[in-house]
């Protein structure tokens, strides 16, 4: 008899399933880095973690519609604010994902296997004060907001989430870990196990996955709503390959962020996308098409969008060699 399409949509059947090979290559090279930086020191430690509470529940929220600045976010989160203008939920939103991610840490950091338990008690954190049942699976049906896939019966959860973590820890080891990662993570959010903060929780059980794994949290830019969604749908569908991609570039994100704090990688290295085209054959707007595509190193701050010479050097040999397709310029 066949798997139901929701379990076959948790246990991914071995296919081809990759990322693109530059961005792979790139996140290989970013990983080794950090590694020849640990152990990090507490310092930094400290930094990064006061940052990434801050940037991941920003973000997190934001993409499911919070209007909190990054600003607004970090005075409720650092200094318990109120802001002006904003519901009282949506500061709870900032103060749960702050306290969800410091008990991820600690998570993190005793390597304790992701269970039930885990699941419920992040959700628990993040819906705290917002549902009536937090860090509890739905008692009802629910839809995907922008999706066709239509979620399993409540009565079959659990027993789906079983199977998730079953196939998280056998099957799904078969793929590499930014991979499995990905594919956990849409699998997940085709379970839709609770009425609301799915894709809180599920973005904070990503993160769980990647330290897990030895990788920074993935910082998933809210601006990369649409193309999150996106590629949400096209993995509803069986073709995982964008999602895989999306989360790859959230990662390199993380680890630019880790190693700027340890000084890895000099400020001054990072050049906004006009200086670089003055002496490049691409525009500017290409070279934001081409990191958007996961094809360059690149990172943004504020509205614009930097990358480095020797980023650049390395796509054109790579170009030059015929180890990738040469793009079209614009």
């Amino acid at each position: 008899m066949p798997l139901p399409d929701t379990v076959m949509q948790v246990m991914p059947m071995p296919s081809t399933p990759r990322m693109d090979q530059r961005l792979a290559h790139r996140l290989a090279e970013k990983h080794a880095l950090l590694e020849a930086r640990r152990p990090l020191h507490p310092a930094t430690l400290h930094a990064l973690h006061a940052d990434l509470q801050v940037r991941l529940a920003f973000h997190s929220n934001a993409i499911e519609g919070n209007t909190l600045s990054l600003r607004e976010t970090q005075m409720v989160i650092e200094y318990g604010m109120t802001v002006g203008g904003h519901s009282l939920r949506e500061h709870v939103e900032a103060a749960n994902h702050a306290l969800a991610y410091t008990y991820l840490c600690t998570l993190a950091d005793a390597v304790t296997p992701i269970t039930v338990e885990t699941i419920l008690e992040l959700h628990r954190l993040v819906t705290d004060r917002l549902l009536d049942a937090p860090g509890q699976f739905r008692q009802g049906a629910v839809s995907i907001r922008g999706s066709s896939l239509q979620p399993p019966p409540a009565r079959s959860v659990p027993a789906l989430v079983a199977t998730w973590l079953a196939w998280l820890n056998d099957a799904g080891t078969v793929y590499p870990p930014l991979v499995r990662a990905a594919l956990a993570h849409h699998g997940f959010l085709a379970i839709h196990p609770f009425l609301d903060g799915n894709g809180r929780t599920a973005r904070l059980l990503l993160n769980l996955m990647l330290l897990h794994a030895g990788y920074p949290p993935a910082l998933l830019l809210q601006e990369w709503r649409f193309g999150y969604l996106e590629a949400l749908r096209q993995a509803d569908h069986g073709r995982y390959n964008p999602l895989i991609n999306l989360i790859g570039r959230a990662v390199e994100q993380g680890l630019d962020l880790y190693l700027d704090a340890c000084a890895a990688t000099p400020d001054d290295e990072w050049l906004p996308l006009a200086d670089l085209a003055r002496t490049s054959i691409y525009s500017a707007e290409y070279l934001a098409l081409l990191i958007r595509k996961g094809r360059l190193a690149g990172r943004k701050r504020g509205r614009r969008w930097y990358s480095t010479q020797a980023a650049l050097d390395r796509y054109q040999a790579e170009i030059e060699a015929g180890l990738v397709p040469r793009g079209r310029p614009v």
